[in-house]
């Protein structure tokens, strides 16, 4: 196989071929995952994939993604058992030489812990990733003990820049019950942020999701934005017409908080003041006197 020509297109994606090849080349997807978690979190610096507490411990949706991904691109085979395709081709000859010497590390550490001793190995030592846990019960805590995760809040979040696992993350670390998307359309071309996504996978993590559509901004308004001025004058038209007629929503979302108690509103951009969910906040604090913060 021609490396240059016919190779994923993205480095972690072939930093996880080179982790499958040092293991043989052939692995279960659930010890595989640990050892990629593992990797990411006792050898690299500069990490590729967050992971988030899931049925079986720590679960990165990413890697999962870009697995299928090789998968379509026949690299692998992609079952209960993951499987180079080519076992003859030397994909770790690719990765740069700290990333060859830690997954070479992790192989020497690990290569005897499989199955359930790998995944009480981890839980024992990570106990964050047995929050959502579907096995050994016994090791479960609750990490929202702490009284600034309890108290009834509402928050608005964006997922401009990061990773789907990284964001979700930020809602469990935050104890949110209930994500909002205000959002028009809710599609992305970002992997993981779609309305598909968020309504299949969040209810897997204990926590809520719902759908306002007309509370966000068509895209054409939002398309020739440059300066502060000009979101300044997209916000006063976005107050005058959309939240004007929509205080009944408003309501609503303040009726969901305090049913659900920590609620998000989510929207695209990283920054909240650049955002149209800066104005609901806007109307929440006004009206209601609730302080909206920004994660």
């Amino acid at each position: 196989m021609d490396l240059k020509n016919n190779y994923p297109q993205f480095y972690r994606q072939k930093f996880l071929l080179a982790l499958l090849q040092q293991f043989g080349g052939e692995l279960n997807r659930t010890d595989f995952m640990k050892y990629v978690f593992l990797t990411e979190n006792e050898e690299t610096v500069n990490r590729r994939y967050s992971f988030v507490p899931y049925k079986y411990g720590p679960f990165s949706f990413q890697v999962y993604e870009d697995l299928r991904r090789l998968e379509q691109l026949s690299f692998i085979k992609f079952d209960e058992t993951l499987c180079l395709v080519n076992k003859n081709v030397n994909y770790i000859s690719v990765l740069n030489n700290n990333d060859k010497v830690a997954i070479k590390n992790i192989f020497k550490k690990y290569v005897k812990l499989k199955g359930q001793a790998l995944l009480e190995d981890v839980y024992h030592r990570y106990i964050y990733f047995t929050l959502k846990s579907e096995i050994i019960n016994s090791t479960k805590q609750n990490i929202n003990t702490d009284a600034k995760k309890l108290t009834p809040s509402i928050f608005t979040i964006g997922y401009e820049g990061k990773s789907i696992d990284f964001y979700l993350n930020q809602l469990i670390e935050n104890n949110i019950h209930l994500v909002i998307d205000v959002r028009k359309n809710p599609i992305s071309m970002k992997y993981g942020f779609s309305k598909k996504f968020f309504s299949r996978t969040l209810p897997e993590l204990d926590i809520e999701y719902i759908h306002m559509p007309h509370l966000g901004i068509e895209k054409e308004k939002r398309k020739h934005l440059s300066s502060i001025s000009d979101y300044k004058n997209l916000f006063t038209e976005y107050e005058m017409n959309i939240l004007d007629n929509y205080l009944n929503s408003i309501g609503n979302i303040i009726q969901l908080y305090r049913a659900k108690t920590r609620i998000a509103l989510t929207c695209f951009e990283k920054d909240y003041t650049l955002c149209h969910r800066s104005m609901i906040a806007k109307i929440i604090e006004s009206h209601y006197g609730i302080t909206v913060s920004h994660i």
